[in-house]
């Protein structure tokens, strides 16, 4: 629930306390000039009369019409979920590793192929989002800006190729930065990037341009792991050779977790495993993106509609129910008392 006039709504306890403290001054002042005039409070002639039960009932019930007065005055406001509510999604950008380490078959039938069809299949089922595509190796590439079409997406994945890109290396860094830069150009918000990599980083901090980006520009990064922790061998372009370090070794890459959980951990992200059929990529939808969709929908006023009637009805029923229980017109049938002294006094 959001109330229109917010003040209003944080002030009415204290506004409420307030009305108690007048209210009991009031009282005091009035047992005060009751007391001046009877000359003491314990005399008989000095009781009014009062159902003690019906004034205290009164003034329990008057505070709270004063709360549901200023509640009202507030303006509250009730979020009405819509088809287009639920329709709306929320912008992200997918960052796909694109090195050659990603032609790694430790996944079945290679890292690039296991992730590109699970994001064929995750972006299949988006409902609503705006979604962006970044390839990178050793630099980053702006595939597509964000986008409602699945499809020309989906199409682009199946024609990018790791051994077309020429720019070696893999620099996580270089996505995050190109990522930063698009949403703060378009002025776009929120700014989640979803990192689809086996965490390999062989350029640059990552984790300290990650935290720099979400300090200035709130940038949040979520992290999909692909590959296993044993690893394998990178194969290069020609069957059955595969890549080698500067002694002649073969180069073995295996998915680094740990660098991919600290670079979502640094801006307030989560890290996921792939998975055989996309599990992490469906996971991840569900406890970020989903949320995330669901609360810009709620900070979307057009989405709430007016509740003040209820705490307004509710204050005008306690107003009613003050002057129906009458506490000041109800008074005790007491036999007429007697000034004169008695004769034990005498």
């Amino acid at each position: 629930m959001r109330f229109s006039i917010p003040w209003i709504a944080y002030a009415t306890p204290l506004l409420v306390l307030l009305a108690a403290w007048v209210q009991s001054l009031v009282i005091r002042r009035r047992r005060a000039r009751l007391q001046q005039f009877t000359g003491a409070s314990d005399r008989p002639w000095s009781d009014p009369g009062f159902f003690e039960k019906r004034v205290r009932t009164s003034r329990w019930i008057l505070l709270a019409t004063v709360a549901f007065l200023l509640l009202s005055a507030a303006g509250p406001l009730l979020f009405k979920p819509t088809t287009q509510s639920e329709l709306r999604g929320i912008p992200y950008m997918i960052a796909l590793d694109a090195s050659r380490s990603m032609l790694a078959g430790d996944v079945r039938p290679s890292r690039w192929s296991a992730a590109t069809n699970s994001l064929d299949r995750f972006l299949g089922d988006s409902r609503g989002d705006r979604v962006g595509l970044i390839t990178f190796s050793g630099v980053a590439y702006l595939n597509a800006p964000l986008t409602f079409d699945m499809v020309a997406l989906r199409m682009m994945l199946r024609y990018l190729d790791p051994n077309a890109i020429e720019d070696p290396g893999s620099s996580l860094a270089s996505a995050i930065e190109r990522a930063s830069r698009y949403f703060t150009t378009n002025q776009i918000a929120p700014k989640l990037l979803v990192v689809v990599s086996d965490g390999e980083d062989l350029a640059g901090n990552p984790l300290e341009v990650a935290r720099r980006l979400h300090q200035q520009t709130g940038l949040k990064v979520c992290t999909v792991g692909v590959g296993t922790a044993a690893g394998t061998r990178v194969p290069l372009n020609r069957p059955g050779s595969s890549a080698k370090n500067s002694f002649g070794q073969e180069v073995v890459s295996r998915l680094n977790e740990g660098n991919l959980q600290r670079l979502a951990a640094t801006t307030g992200g989560r890290y996921y495993r792939l998975g055989d059929h996309g599990e992490g990529l469906e996971a991840l939808r569900r406890d970020v993106i989903a949320p995330m969709a669901e609360s810009a929908a709620r900070a979307d006023l057009r989405q709430y509609r007016p509740l003040f009637q209820v705490p307004l009805f509710l204050g005008i029923a306690g107003m009613l129910t003050v002057f129906w229980i009458g506490a000041d017109r109800h008074q005790r049938h007491r036999p007429p008392g007697s000034i004169a002294p008695s004769p034990s006094s005498l």
